[in-house]
């Protein structure tokens, strides 16, 4: 370890839809300012690209793979030795995925003694909350069996394969880590300060002196109107170009949005009664063990489920943008909605490449206003 007195090394693991694009973005953009001490944090934007080494680390058929993942993980953990910094952090929701045994093993082999402190954070968003959010995000990142379906089929799918049953996953980080594991929920009135970011530095790094310079708010969930006229931008992309590219083009999208002036009226995407009570009856019993496991018996999850049952609207909502766009409107989203699809054939630039370089430029650009406004 460097000559600093102590430090402490935060593993944030999401989960997704839990505002860690505000958490990476302030990190990033060196906007977090500590009264004793200093941050580290190594990525550019953030840690995802973390999820593929830890899956190789924890295959058996992949010796290569889990080689070259060994490599990542020792090289991280050289810079944090090397980091002049009481506080460190590597943030990837994408670890959501990873199972904790891995991430334990991970941990312990590699990064034991880069810190004296270590700890890892995640965030849990109420079941409800949970479809929206999720059905916005497949949306946006142009899933093809998100822009051909609705809340409903989200439903289906995940019934299917469990994704939102969240009682089992968490209980078994907290049997690999202990009391240093910590959980809370992305409530906004259980919020310190009302804000994620504050919430995350609290808790994670276990002080209230610090301040957050400007503005902590990102990505921003997309109003319903916004939402139809990505969907059909994605519609055509999706006849022609790749995974990557789509999920490059809805980043893209939510990041001009986000700079522009809300819409005077925007819709909300909404659950409707028939969902809601479905959803109820699927996750009541996740919700109060969660609630009873994490939260000390307070009714949060649980409670979120019966408010979304009183609150939610009589029927779907439709999620086709016709219903919510204008004739006019619809063509003229076609028109250069072809054009960009057209452009975007060209084998000559990398465009995910291009586009996130684009967000990262707008975080050297905070970074360097951050630094000026000390």
């Amino acid at each position: 370890m460097s000559t600093t007195t102590r430090r402490t090394l935060i593993f944030h693991i999401g989960d997704h839809k839990t505002g860690s694009t505000s958490i990476q973005t302030v990190f990033a953009g060196d906007r977090v300012r500590f009264k004793s001490g200093r941050a580290y944090f190594s990525a550019k934007l953030s840690h995802n690209w973390l999820k593929e080494h830890c899956n190789a680390y924890g295959a058996e058929n992949r010796r290569g793979a889990k080689a070259n993942a060994e490599k990542v993980f020792r090289n991280i953990a050289a810079d944090i030795q090397r980091a002049n910094a009481e506080f460190c952090l590597i943030s990837a929701e994408s670890l959501e995925g990873v199972p904790a045994h891995v991430l334990k093993d991970i941990i312990d082999r590699f990064f034991s003694d880069t810190a004296d402190d270590i700890r890892v954070v995640a965030y849990v968003r109420p079941h409800a909350g949970r479809f929206t959010s999720g059905f916005t995000e497949r949306t946006k990142t142009g899933l093809p069996n998100a822009l051909s379906s609705d809340l409903d089929r989200l439903f289906d799918i995940v019934m299917e394969n469990g994704t939102f049953l969240y009682a089992p996953r968490f209980l078994s980080w907290r049997a690999q880590f202990g009391d240093r594991f910590i959980l809370r929920p992305m409530i906004r009135d259980q919020l310190y300060q009302g804000s994620v970011v504050e919430d995350f530095i609290l808790h994670a790094f276990g002080t209230k002196d610090f301040t957050v310079v400007g503005e902590a708010g990102a990505n921003e969930s997309l109003c319903l109107e916004d939402l139809m006229r990505l969907k059909a931008l994605q519609s055509y992309i999706l006849k022609s170009s790749d995974p990557r590219l789509r999920h490059a083009i809805g980043w893209e999208f939510s990041r001009v949005v986000n700079q522009m002036q809300p819409p005077e009226t925007p819709t909300k995407l909404r659950l409707h009664k028939s969902l809601a009570e479905k959803i109820y009856a699927a996750y009541l019993d996740d919700a109060r063990e969660m609630d009873r496991e994490f939260f000390e018996g307070a009714p949060l999850l649980a409670g979120d489920l019966e408010r979304t049952v009183e609150t939610a609207i009589p029927r779907a909502q439709s999620t086709e943008p016709a219903d919510h766009l204008s004739q006019s409107e619809m063509r003229s989203l076609e028109v250069f909605s072809r054009i960009i699809a057209g452009l975007l054939e060209s084998e000559e630039t990398n465009w995910p490449a291009f586009l996130r370089s684009k967000r990262i430029r707008d975080i050297k650009k905070t970074r360097i206003a951050a630094k000026a406004a000390q």
